[in-house]
């Protein structure tokens, strides 16, 4: 009987603890190399605020790019890129209409980077779900995606900076594995 109740526990303890923390998914295109990533830009996010104590999407693109003091790469702010992109081409993306801008932003990133981060929220349940993508800056290839959603991330600014520095984290975590998974593979070679 203690077995039982000891293993019910344990069951409920699990199934909880996945409602508390949040789920994440990451995907990854086989060829894809993030190691050789050392500077990612912030892209203007995909975000609409739907309460009051949510960021706007100027907040967040400010705290995507500040949550970044956790990553190991070299972190591009929005508007470094935009006054790359004023100061080269004389077009001012922060004044253009959003699919506009991000039309720009993308022609012109390679430039000044490896690759780029997307963020989009879907807000419109009580747990915000993120969507993180990183792409190419040079080709414009998916190369990852981190989907966050659940457990204690709140609509309010703390909460989707915690989000972000989860992606840095979880993004440094996917290139170290990267690397080994490299050198593995490298070393069966030599073997064979």
């Amino acid at each position: 009987m203690k077995k039982i109740f000891a293993t019910l526990l344990m069951l409920a303890v699990m199934l909880t603890s996945t409602v508390v923390f949040a789920a994440y998914k990451e995907d990854m295109p086989e060829d894809a190399d993030i190691a050789s990533i050392k500077r990612l830009a912030v892209a203007l996010p995909m975000h609409y605020k739907s309460e009051d104590a949510e960021p706007t999407v100027e907040e967040f693109t400010k705290i995507i790019y500040d949550a970044s003091k956790v990553a190991r790469c070299y972190v591009i702010s929005y508007d470094e890129i935009a006054a790359n992109i004023r100061r080269e081409s004389g077009v001012d993306i922060q004044s253009l209409q959003e699919e506009d801008a991000r039309k720009a932003y993308s022609a012109s990133v390679g430039n000044y980077a490896d690759a780029y981060v997307i963020v989009t929220t879907a807000n419109n349940n009580k747990k915000p779900q993120f969507f993180f993508q990183v792409f190419d800056a040079k080709t414009g290839d998916l190369v990852y995606v981190l989907t966050t959603q659940g457990g204690g991330i709140g609509k309010n600014s703390k909460d989707y900076g915690r989000a972000c520095e989860d992606f840095y984290k979880k993004f440094d975590a996917a290139a170290e594995k990267s690397i080994k998974d490299a050198q593995k593979k490298a070393k069966k070679k030599n073997k064979d």
